[in-house]
């Protein structure tokens, strides 16, 4: 599963060189560090394997966002469907629905607050590089180069730390534990109206949905703020194409 995007997508041996024929460049890595294809082939392998993986066309999760500090809980909803089409949305008491979603083409938000907004550069491009259902394997076509930099500690937790370019350019940093080989986090800087903010994303609590384990609490923390999302229920397969259509809003954006 995707990252959610608030106001923003799996190591036997056989299965570490069946993987890395398919995954991105990797630079030279310092010595004696596991190479990054390696770890990321062992995140697959630790969250069902590169097959079911592949068996999944579309997925739906619902539970809850939070900001703690402001008491603020509501709805959230996630959909994300091959090849890149993403869809999160947000439904606040008092408020009203906010989405932001991305549909191979266009990427938008829709806010009671600030209305219908078509993204353009640098935004579209995040969003379209995080829409990649595919992105948890790091092929070829998502990723332009990762390596391995060091061991460090992330959450609390024992963890290995990658640079991860994407074909954009952009670049993240990702954290594997290093007692489960499953994803932890992510660092990077965020494109929003506010400007170029450093963002830290922690993954946790991992939890089984058919044939695969999807992490179930996303933490997000920028400009001193956190953002929770939980997720309680993930159903494969199940998502009607039509979910991505542009609302009517972000289609008389399109049309001007």
């Amino acid at each position: 599963m995707p990252f959610p995007r608030v106001a923003t997508g799996l190591t036997a041996a056989i299965a570490c060189l069946v993987l890395a024929a398919g995954l991105g460049a990797q630079s030279s890595a310092t010595v004696g560090l596991p190479p990054a294809t390696e770890i990321v082939a062992r995140h697959v392998e630790a969250i069902g394997g590169a097959e079911a993986y592949a068996s999944i066309a579309s997925i739906h999760a619902r539970g809850t966002f939070s900001v703690p500090a402001q008491s603020i809980v509501a709805a959230f909803e996630l959909y994300a469907a091959r090849p890149n089409r993403s869809l999160t949305r947000v439904t606040v008491p008092g408020v009203g629905r906010i989405e932001n979603g991305y549909d191979g083409t266009h990427g938008w938000t829709l806010s009671p607050i600030s209305g219908p907004e078509l993204l353009g550069g640098r935004q579209l491009t995040e969003l379209a590089e995080e829409a990649w259902f595919d992105a948890v394997l790091h092929g070829p076509r998502h990723i332009r180069e990762m390596e391995t930099l060091e061991e460090t500690v992330f959450d609390g937790r024992r963890a290995w730390k990658l640079r991860v370019v994407f074909p954009s350019g952009r670049e993240q940093l990702e954290y594997f534990d290093l007692a489960t080989g499953l994803q932890i986090g992510a660092e990077s800087t965020r494109t929003t109206p506010q400007g170029m903010i450093p963002t830290v994303s922690i993954l946790r609590d991992y939890e089984p949905f058919g044939s695969l384990l999807q992490a179930t609490t996303f933490v997000q923390r920028a400009l001193g703020f956190e953002q929770v999302v939980r997720i309680t229920t993930c159903e494969y397969n199940t998502v009607d194409p039509a979910s991505f259509d542009l609302p009517a809003e972000i289609a008389a954006l399109v049309r001007q």
